[in-house]
């Protein structure tokens, strides 16, 4: 019989590695618990996870349509809340999606997820731009409101009146608070000039295509307002005096033939004698120039003397106020266009009259007026845009004759047909206002008209504008301005192209430039047009000193059939240096002027230093030329303003082609 061991005599290891039934039960009791118990966690983390997805797209749907409503109804205020409370719908969907970052290693569900995580970055990507929008155009929108405001100071029951119709307490009131406005017009300048960058910087923003109605629709209202302020800061300082508000004033209005090019301008046919005072134009009489040369003519008491290039090329000595608009510089020109004129009245005995300041006008700025006021008709001629400076020197070189017209009254038509435009323009509401604006803001631009002021004051703010005409360097390390004198070619000038190439190179000690003139004659020998004979004159930095000339007449006897001499003039006025020689075009053929010459040592020193600047300035009255530049600094280019094309970069040559519409400046880094 065997005896049963007793639990003492069992080892310890066999005791413990055999678990009791009861035991196993409640372990896995407590496994399934602590399971559902992960599980449940787990539902409530997704679901808060889910939660916070859900509702941050609801609110940021929710909060970008409403930003939608408040941007049509231009409330930018409401629309920056909107955006900012759809910026936080975001980022609380982004946040949820993050709780359960994990599921993006899972297969299929990974790349849902990862694509519901990239459409909540694209969204917050899209209200980051739709922010800088709204803030652009809200920005934008306080200025043009307040540009609008700052330009209500015309009457509102004066808004659709005639100008010539408004009494003249209307008009003086009108040209005082716009004087006053000085200061507000200024700073709304500087606001309208911001706003305009804003709009620049709009316009690069990523994905800006999307959002185009936000600000573009205020980037024609903006450049309008820029425009007409633009124009105004300057007209608010000069209007004391143009508009006579300190008293009667008398301003000379010389009206240059740009068909016959001098240097001021033009050929200073006809001229006009403007009376204004409080706003109202008092008279406006014109006459031939002729009529006030002829008074002296022959006369021993008047014995001013030409410029010598008139007196040899014209074969006059005499300077006559006709050949006043000499000068390449308005202020200059004016001043002794004036002097001739008073002068001449002294002599012949003749009431002299006072003039207050001057105004020029070309034929190309008169076609600009009649393409904005409409035709005008005169004496049974329609005068139109297109038909203006023909049918006018038709009228005073042939068909005065038919008429049966007095050469001596043959140019009163010029008179007659300023004032019909005259009238014309008077007839404008103040409500068109801007339009005239911008017309005459082009017209100074694109040098068809300039003023003179005899108050320095007055002179000193059209300088600083731009309405001076003035013939200046503006801190530009190199100039180059081309003047032209038709010199007795009758009105040739519409007919002869002009192309202007412009060179530098590296030399022994500085640099070497070239400015070729060459012009293209298309026309024939008619009444009004020969062949072309100009003095022309360079403008280059001071101290430049001339190698060479070649295109004189000096240098082709068989174009110098009358063996005038083409000597080369050396001056210096107006901070310059001029090189000035005499040539010919025949009708239908080319000729190039070359003027060679060393610049300054200042030049090299700019070059040296890294950055040049050219400033090439349009002769006023001209018409735009071709500019051909070939500028070799000697070392590599690095930027310049504006670009060459592209595949001219990566050199040390900065080569252009353009034209010269205006005063233009061409920057250049090494």
């Amino acid at each position: 019989m065997f005896l049963e061991p007793s639990s003492s005599q069992i080892p310890e290891s066999i005791l413990s590695s055999t678990p009791a039934p009861h035991r196993r039960r409640r372990r896995i009791g407590v496994g399934i618990a602590v399971f559902l118990m992960m599980s449940v966690v787990a539902c409530v983390y997704v679901g808060i996870a889910v939660t916070r997805v859900v509702q941050g797209g609801i609110t940021t749907r929710d909060a970008l349509m409403s930003a939608k409503t408040h941007i049509a109804d231009a409330d930018f205020s409401a629309a920056q809340v909107d955006l900012s409370t759809a910026a936080d719908g975001v980022g609380e969907a982004k946040a949820g999606a993050a709780m359960v970052g994990i599921v993006s290693y899972i297969p299929w569900i990974g790349e849902r997820y990862d694509a519901a995580v990239g459409m909540l970055d694209a969204t917050k990507n899209t209200i980051d731009v739709l922010v800088e929008a709204v803030a652009i155009a809200h920005d934008v929108y306080g200025v043009v409101n307040e540009a609008r405001t700052t330009l209500s100071w015309k009457d509102p029951q004066y808004a659709n009146v005639a100008i010539h119709d408004l009494p003249t307490s209307v008009k003086r009131a009108l040209f005082v608070r716009l004087a006053d406005a000085l200061p507000d017009l200024q700073e709304m300048q500087v606001k309208l000039k911001l706003a305009s960058d804003d709009i620049v910087k709009f316009q690069q923003l990523p994905e800006m295509e999307a959002f185009h109605e936000l600000v573009v629709p205020f980037a024609t209202v903006v450049e309008e307002l820029k425009t007409s302020v633009d124009f105004l800061v300057p007209f608010a300082g000069i209007t004391r005096e143009f508009a006579g508000l300190r008293g009667e004033r008398q301003f000379l209005l010389m009206f240059m033939n740009d068909t016959e090019l001098r240097p001021t301008g033009g050929f200073l046919g006809t001229y006009g004698l403007l009376v204004i005072r409080d706003g109202d134009m008092k008279s406006l009489s014109t006459d031939d120039a002729y009529a006030v040369d002829v008074l002296v003519e022959g006369n021993p008491a008047y014995t001013i003397a030409s410029p010598a290039p008139i007196a040899t090329y014209l074969e006059q000595p005499i300077w006559f106020f006709r050949d006043g608009t000499w000068s390449p510089d308005f202020a200059t020109g004016a001043q002794e266009t004036t002097a001739l004129m008073r002068q001449e009245f002294a002599v012949a005995g003749r009431q002299v009259p006072q003039v207050d300041g001057v105004i020029g006008i070309t034929t190309g700025f008169l076609e600009k007026l009649l393409e904005f006021v409409g035709p005008v008709t005169v004496n049974g001629t329609e005068y139109t845009a297109q038909n203006a400076t023909e049918v006018l020197e038709y009228q005073v070189e042939i068909a005065f004759e038919q008429q049966g017209i007095a050469r001596e009254d043959r140019k009163d038509v010029v008179g007659v047909l300023t004032n019909a435009v005259m009238d014309a323009l008077l007839e404008i509401s103040p409500s068109r206002f801007a339009e005239i604006f911008a017309l005459l803001s082009e017209g100074f631009v694109h040098k068809d008209i300039a003023m003179y002021s005899s108050d320095d004051d007055t002179q000193v703010v059209l300088e600083d504008y731009g309405w001076a005409g003035a013939v200046s360097q503006n801190g530009a390390d190199d100039f180059l301005m081309v003047v032209d004198a038709n010199m007795a070619s009758l009105k040739s000038d519409p007919v002869v192209e002009r192309t202007i190439a412009y060179s530098i190179v590296p030399v022994t000690n500085g640099y070497r430039a070239t400015a070729a003139i060459t012009y293209n004659h298309t026309g024939g020998f008619d009444w009004k047009t020969t062949r072309y004979r100009t003095y022309t004159r360079v403008y280059v930095p001071k101290g430049a000193q001339l190698v060479s000339v070649d295109g004189s007449l000096a240098n082709d006897a068989i174009r110098n059939p009358q063996g005038l001499p083409g000597e080369v003039t050396t001056s210096n006025e107006f901070g310059l240096t001029s090189f000035g020689t005499f040539t010919s075009i025949e009708p239908g053929q080319s000729r190039t002027l070359t003027f060679v010459y060393t610049l300054p040592k200042s030049v090299g020193d700019a070059i040296a230093a890294g950055s040049y600047t050219l400033r090439m300035q349009k002769q006023i009255g001209a018409e735009a030329p071709d500019v051909m530049l070939h500028l070799d600094f000697g070392a590599d280019v690095q930027n310049a303003s504006p670009a060459e094309d592209f595949s001219f970069w990566g050199d040390d040559v900065y080569a252009l082609e353009t034209s010269l519409e205006t005063d233009s400046e061409f920057q250049v880094e090494m």
